[in-house]
């Protein structure tokens, strides 16, 4: 998934810096500064390539994780859904094409969201109520549609840029480790065809295990319910 790269790590450190000032918005950055909590976050999937992969490492590790994925990805890739889902993981919505939604109405946003989360619900049974815009950006109307959807916008404080083509394997897990302190939400990709956050990671568990850090699911970091439920 191309990004704008610039922008992307510019949107970062502002959310980063101005967090506290959504505080009233659901939208959440972080978790508990005084929890030795974490949360891994993986966003652009699903696929049957690095998802897969980075599947067996948390299964062989024994950790959970967030899953934020593109609707229009489910259908070719229900296995990898139901596996994800199966395994303890939490499937998320990352709307369903990943468009920018700068200029986008209100009614092209809730389409998005609202489709993502029905393709989710067809394999699965459930729907979430956890989103991640495309890009890390929000808009006036995405926080409006958001908040008429009873949903919550999930970003994140940590960045290691795996997404960024000209980062590498070192430059992430270097960032990740500078970046994270407790209660981080650590933001990673399952793009297609692309290893760098497996590879990344295989190094990054070890070294959060040794600084005492535990690896959690976004509604036990944040305290809130993923999906929808009965009333």
């Amino acid at each position: 998934m191309k990004k704008n790269f610039k922008l992307f790590s510019l949107l970062t450190i502002v959310f980063t810096i101005f967090s506290d000032s959504f505080a009233n918005e659901k939208i959440y950055f972080h978790g508990d500064s005084q929890s030795k909590k974490i949360a891994l976050t993986f966003d652009d999937g699903p696929n049957d390539s690095s998802l897969p992969k980075i599947l067996d490492l948390l299964k062989e590790e024994k950790i959970k994780a967030s899953f934020f994925f593109i609707g229009k990805n489910i259908l070719s890739n229900k296995e990898e859904v139901k596996r994800t889902y199966d395994e303890g993981h939490l499937v998320l919505n990352h709307s369903y094409t990943h468009s920018n939604f700068n200029t986008a109405s209100q009614e092209t946003i809730t389409s998005e969201i609202k489709e993502a989360n029905n393709a989710i619900n067809n394999i699965l049974g459930i729907t979430p109520t956890l989103y991640r815009p495309p890009y890390g950006i929000i808009t006036e109307n995405e926080k409006i549609v958001v908040k008429n959807l009873e949903m919550n916008i999930v970003l994140w404080n940590v960045d290691g840029e795996d997404w960024n083509i000209k980062r590498s394997v070192d430059y992430v897990i270097r960032t990740q480790e500078k970046e994270t302190k407790n209660g981080s939400i650590i933001l990673m990709h399952t793009q297609p065809n692309k290893d760098t956050s497996y590879e990344a990671l295989k190094k990054l568990i070890p070294y959060y295990r040794n600084q005492g850090y535990e690896f959690v699911k976004l509604d036990e970091l944040l305290e809130i319910e993923p999906y929808e439920t009965l009333k």
